[in-house]
C-alpha cells in the first residue's frame, strides 16, 4: 500500500474538573508511598475508613465502588490500588471519590498537592 504507521509518544492533559483534578494528584502522592513494604501499616487504617464510609454513603454508583475497594483491600492488591488511584479511566475517577486513603500521608504532604492542583 505504500504506507506505514508511525506511533509518536507524547505527554496529554488529562481533561478533569478542578475537583477530578486535585483527587487525582492528592491521589497519585498516595500511589508513591503504597508499596508491599507499607502495606502492613496502611491496610488497618484504610479498613478503618471502609467502615466509616459504608455507613455514611447511600446510592450507587458508590455502594458498588465501596465493594470494588473492598475486594480489592482484602486481596492485598497493590497493583490494582495503584491503577485506582492514578487512573485517568472513569472508572477510577469514580472510584476515588469513596476513596478510603484518607490518612495514609502527612497533613503538610496533603496540603503541598492540594496547593499543587489550583
Amino acid at each position: 500500500m505504500g504506507q506505514r504507521l508511525e506511533v509518536a509518544r507524547r505527554a496529554v492533559e488529562p481533561e478533569l474538573t478542578r475537583s477530578e483534578r486535585r483527587s487525582w494528584l492528592l491521589h497519585r502522592r498516595i500511589s508513591a508511598h503504597l508499596t508491599r513494604e507499607t502495606w502492613g501499616a496502611s491496610e488497618p487504617i484504610v479498613q478503618s475508613n471502609l467502615r466509616r464510609l459504608r455507613r455514611g454513603v447511600s446510592g450507587e454508583p458508590h455502594k458498588r465502588n465501596l465493594a470494588r475497594w473492598q475486594v480489592l483491600v482484602d486481596s492485598g492488591d497493590i497493583s490494582g490500588l495503584k491503577r485506582v488511584l492514578t487512573g485517568l479511566d472513569r472508572h477510577s475517577i469514580e472510584m476515588r471519590e469513596v476513596s478510603p486513603m484518607r490518612g495514609l500521608i502527612s497533613q503538610e504532604e496533603r496540603s503541598a498537592v492540594m496547593a499543587q492542583g489550583r
